[in-house]
């Protein structure tokens, strides 16, 4: 059994643990552990990992102090970890990123390149991963990237199995081989840590749940004892309101005589096949499917980001083809992304900075901004969003996942588009942080802006979605309104099967996306 007791951990002025926190992993259990961004949860995992060291506490295996200082004593200690921000060599393999540090080794302590070829290929048939071992990871999609570095662990046969938030990159169908991956563990006895900001995940995975908040545990026990306004009340300090779907709400802004976007068997090669989709003013339109079926790849050909190799997109009822996301900018659209490392911040750059990166460059490149500007502007944000923040001139690297999510939607949004595109926005942010982004777009929606959202969690979608169109294949296998919105009928879609229960490759739609009767 491993134990945390009494963990410390500053950053300079910062307390991420404050003495206050504990953690047990117990052999043959999944053991949740939990908290909003911020609480101090990843930390831990850290801590344990050998990333961070302690201030003060201690580590005990079995009852008896040990120390870890390094990723090496970790490992000693029978400690294997899968990182959300994945500890992956993008410019090696597949092959050598899996082996590295447990290469099989023949005579002369040279590696057995047969035996080597022999676990990569295993791994990859375990987790269900489909791709060359010779590629680079850096070729790679995120969700396989994630499923790697988890096959990477699960490799090291270890005591306790370390996941922190892996699944905020994968989609249904890897989530539930990796759950089938988790049962086998439990079945030989390892331990295992699971930090995640899905809800859902907990009551179908975990047997016992920690919950941290402000740096410290707060509860622990076994999950059947929780619901999940306990979790999130642990979390948050505060008990969960109630949003029910209230579609009228925005009835009044629509305008369904004239769709604000209008896209016509639009082709993107080789993703995304003849998918047809409208989208009114103040209407919430949802994207649902698997992973790798095109959703990304359709979003960013509506911001041009992707090449359109056919069909046509209206815009405001004219026909357009952007050439670049910098003329679909020019034209009212707006883009956030789900990678905000890669695609949305700038990281070094300060808060002030990033929020007001979008409104001032659309202006007159030659004005003077003054610095009393800037800071209302900023400040008039911060408080309008409930961004979390330390001081303006703070670097934006500095925020929560959630507060630096909040800050990208708080730049776009004041920059006033007509038309939102998102593709999975709320991955590795926490419960509380999602639910306030949901409230932001729900009233940008009541305002008349046209919102298009991809996301991996269907349950987002069942949320927040006005009409929910699943892709398969490229295709929409279907389209979801009204009663038909629901957990099994987009499970269904996105597997391309109908309600009769058959398979279909993508699916047959009108002129507006909507599906024929079977």
């Amino acid at each position: 059994m491993y134990e945390m007791r009494g963990i410390k951990k500053n950053f300079d002025a910062v307390v991420a643990l404050n003495g206050n926190a504990s953690l047990t992993a117990t052999p043959g259990e999944v053991r949740a552990l939990l908290g909003s961004n911020g609480s101090g949860k990843s930390t831990m995992i850290k801590v344990l990992a050998g990333v961070y060291q302690p201030n003060s506490g201690e580590i005990l295996l079995d009852g008896e102090p040990i120390t870890i200082r390094s990723g090496m004593d970790s490992k000693k200690h029978g400690i294997a970890t899968a990182f959300q921000e994945l500890s992956l060599i993008p410019e090696m393999s597949v092959h050598d990123n899996l082996l590295l540090g447990s290469e099989p080794l023949g005579r002369m302590g040279v590696v057995n390149r047969k035996q080597a070829q022999k676990k990569v290929a295993e791994l990859l048939e375990r987790f269900k991963i489909d791709c060359d071992p010779e590629a680079y990871v850096q070729s790679l999609m995120p969700s396989t990237k994630a499923m790697l570095e988890v096959a990477r662990a699960v490799s090291q046969k270890p005591k306790l199995l370390l996941f922190d938030e892996v699944t905020a990159s994968l989609h249904y169908d890897e989530i539930q081989v990796l759950f089938e991956v988790i049962r086998e563990l439990k079945r030989e006895g390892v331990s295992i840590i699971y930090v995640t900001h899905r809800m859902n995940e907990i009551f179908e995975i975990c047997d016992t749940v920690t919950i941290m908040r402000g740096g410290e545990t707060v509860k622990e026990g076994s999950v059947s004892d929780f619901t999940l306004e306990d979790i999130v009340y642990y979390m948050t300090g505060k008990r969960p309101e109630i949003h029910k779907r209230e579609l009228q709400d925005t009835t009044e802004v629509r305008n369904y005589s004239q769709p604000l976007l209008d896209a016509k068997e639009l082709e993107s090669y080789p993703k995304v096949w003849g998918v047809s989709m409208q989208a009114h003013k103040g209407e919430v339109i949802g994207i649902a499917g698997l992973q790798g079926q095109g959703q990304p790849e359709f979003i960013r050909s509506l911001l041009g980001a992707e090449r359109i190799s056919g069909g046509t997109m209206e815009l405001y009822g004219e026909t357009v083809n952007f050439k670049s996301p910098g003329e679909a900018v020019s034209h009212g659209v707006g883009f956030v992304s789900g990678d905000r490392t890669r695609e949305a911040i700038f990281p070094v750059r300060s808060i002030s900075e990033n929020i007001t990166a979008g409104s001032f460059a659309k202006g007159n490149l030659l004005k003077y901004i003054t610095p009393k500007s800037i800071k209302a502007f900023s400040m008039n944000a911060v408080e309008k969003y409930n961004i979390k923040i330390g001081r303006l001139k703070d670097a934006a690297n500095t925020l929560s996942g959630g507060n630096q999510q909040k800050l990208i939607i708080a730049r776009w949004v004041a920059m006033d588009p007509k038309l939102l595109l998102l593709d999975d926005p709320t991955k590795g942010v926490d419960y509380h942080s999602r639910a306030e982004i949901h409230t932001i777009l729900k009233q940008c929606a009541q305002d008349g802006m046209a919102i298009i959202i991809s996301s991996s969690d269907y349950d987002e979608l069942l949320d927040i979605a006005d009409k929910i169109y699943v892709f398969y294949e490229g295709r929409i296998s279907n389209v979801l309104t009204d009663e038909l919105m629901t957990a099994e009928h987009i499970v269904a879609a996105m597997m391309g099967m109908d309600q009769s229960g058959e398979t279909k490759k993508g699916g047959e739609q009108d002129a507006t996306g909507e599906r024929l009767a079977q």
